[in-house]
C-alpha cells in the first residue's frame, strides 16, 4: 500500500474521541437551553426540569471520562479503573490544564452522588455544578480539540 494510500486510509477512519465531542457539544446545547436563567427557578422547577438537568450533566461527564479514556489508550496505557485517576493522567501530560482538572473532580463527586440512588445532591448545588459545566466543559472541549490539532494537524470538532 502506498503512503498516500495509506494516509488517506487513516484520515478516513472512524475517531471515536470525534464522535464522543460531537455528542458532548450536543449535550451541552441540551444543557444550555434546558438549564433556567437562574437558581431560584431551577429549585422551584418541576421534577422533569431536575431530571432532564442531571441527564445532561450525567452524560457529559460521561462523555468526558470516555474522552480521557480514548486519549489513554492511544498513548499506549491501559485507562485507570477510578474516573479521576483518568483525569489527572490527561491534565499530566499537558492535555488540559489544572483549572480544568480541578473542576471535573469536583464534577466527578457530583457524578457519583447522582448516580447512587441513596445519595444525591440539592437542586441548588445541582444548578450550580451544572452552570459551571457549561464553562469548564466547553473549556475541557476546546483544549482536546487543541491536543488533536497539535498531534494530527487538524481540529477534532469545531466548538461553537
Amino acid at each position: 500500500m502506498s503512503n498516500v494510500s495509506q494516509n488517506q486510509t487513516l484520515q478516513h477512519q472512524f475517531n471515536p474521541v470525534k464522535a464522543k465531542l460531537a455528542y458532548m457539544e450536543e449535550c451541552f446545547g441540551q444543557l444550555q437551553n434546558g438549564l433556567p436563567t437562574n437558581k431560584e427557578e431551577y429549585v422551584a422547577a418541576d421534577r422533569l426540569t431536575h431530571s432532564y438537568i442531571k441527564s445532561c450533566f450525567l452524560m457529559i461527564v460521561q462523555r468526558a471520562v470516555d474522552i480521557n479514556n480514548a486519549i489513554i489508550e492511544f498513548s499506549g496505557k491501559t485507562p485507570p479503573y477510578q474516573k479521576y485517576q483518568g483525569f489527572r493522567i490527561v491534565q499530566e501530560s499537558g492535555v488540559i490544564d489544572l483549572k480544568t482538572l480541578n473542576f471535573f473532580e469536583q464534577a466527578l463527586n457530583c457524578y457519583q452522588k447522582i448516580a447512587n440512588p441513596y445519595e444525591g445532591i440539592p437542586a441548588s448545588e445541582l444548578y450550580d455544578v451544572s452552570s459551571q459545566l457549561l464553562q469548564h466543559g466547553k473549556a475541557y472541549m476546546h483544549q482536546i480539540n487543541e491536543f488533536f490539532s497539535e498531534t494530527s494537524g487538524t481540529k477534532v470538532v469545531e466548538s461553537s
